[in-house]
């Protein structure tokens, strides 16, 4: 023990002397039997260290990561519904606009559940029906124009002929000179279209013209609209002219409608309402009502 003491003393001396010098025998000795053992001492240090740093003490950090994943997936759940909630609030905002237009027509609310998956017959599936005042025939809208009509009524569900279907007939009106015409569905898988059929061949149409519905029957309201001229052509020979049309619907993206399940008189218009000129006030200038077109020029006017 004493040796032991003297040595170790004496290895302490030696290694605090700031002399410089070269290791002699017994500093040798010192150091090959040291060196060995301060490896494995600091192998074994270092490794319980890494062991506790990289397991240990990130058990609870794993604890915390799982967590924190957890309530940012229920986070980003909640932005997802409350963003639903909120297209469907601005769809129904839409819809309640489209019946502001003509207080007098009652409809119901609908939601598509369902959509033909074949080409044969253009249709859709709605979550109304008898129990809810649909019949057959019924006008089907969404906020853009006319959709089709109820062509099948169960008491909870309605099946509902979209205007594109081939076997789907409308009388329309050309919106800006009141020319008559009917459209039809093309039934095309390739692109969901109208045809413009029965349009004299004096009619004032160009492209652009829009197409509304003309009230006449009891399936659609006068003043829906219903699609745009496209093209218009006419031939050499016939009564009509021929004339395609782009549906105001976009088909591929319905959501919500409505449908009309009450009547309506011969008033009822969807059209903007325009204020006739004897209630304009005294002394003022139809053209600057926001109500009354401007009227348009003489010809030879300056401009």
């Amino acid at each position: 023990m004493v040796l032991v003491l003297l040595a170790v003393a004496l290895v302490v001396y030696v290694s605090s002397d700031d002399s410089p010098r070269d290791h002699n025998v017994l500093d040798k000795a010192v150091v090959f039997v040291s060196a060995p053992i301060q490896w494995a001492v600091t192998r074994v240090v270092d490794g319980a260290g890494s062991l506790w740093h990289g397991y240990v003490a990130l058990v609870g950090v794993q604890e915390e990561n799982d967590r924190l994943r957890e309530e940012n997936a229920a986070l980003e759940q909640q932005l997802w519904s409350r963003e639903e909630q909120r297209l469907e609030n601005e769809r129904l905002r839409l819809l309640v606009g489209l019946k502001e237009h003509a207080p007098e027509v009652t409809m119901a609310y609908a939601q598509v559940i369902a959509s033909s998956p074949t080409p044969l017959f253009r249709s859709l599936r709605v979550d109304v029906g008898a129990k809810d005042g649909v019949r057959v025939g019924a006008a089907v809208l969404a906020r853009e124009g006319v959709v089709g009509r109820v062509a099948a009524v169960t008491a909870a569900f309605a099946d509902v002929m979209l205007l594109v279907d081939a076997n789907s007939s409308t009388d329309v009106f050309v919106q800006r000179t009141r020319d008559r015409a009917r459209v039809r569905g093309t039934g095309s898988d390739v692109h969901l279209g109208i045809q413009v059929e029965y349009l004299a061949r004096s009619a004032d149409v160009e492209p652009g013209d829009v197409l509304i519905t003309s009230g006449t029957g009891s399936i659609f309201p006068k003043g829906l609209k219903v699609g745009t001229i496209m093209a218009v052509e006419r031939g050499a020979f016939g009564l009509y002219q021929q004339a395609s049309a782009e549906p105001a619907v976009d088909f591929n993206r319905l959501e919500s409608l409505m449908v009309v399940t009450g009547g309506w008189d011969e008033r009822t218009t969807f059209e903007e309402r325009v204020e006739p000129a004897d209630n304009l006030a005294p002394g003022a200038n139809p053209a600057q009502s926001p109500l009354v077109a401007p009227p348009s020029a003489s010809p030879g006017a300056p401009p």
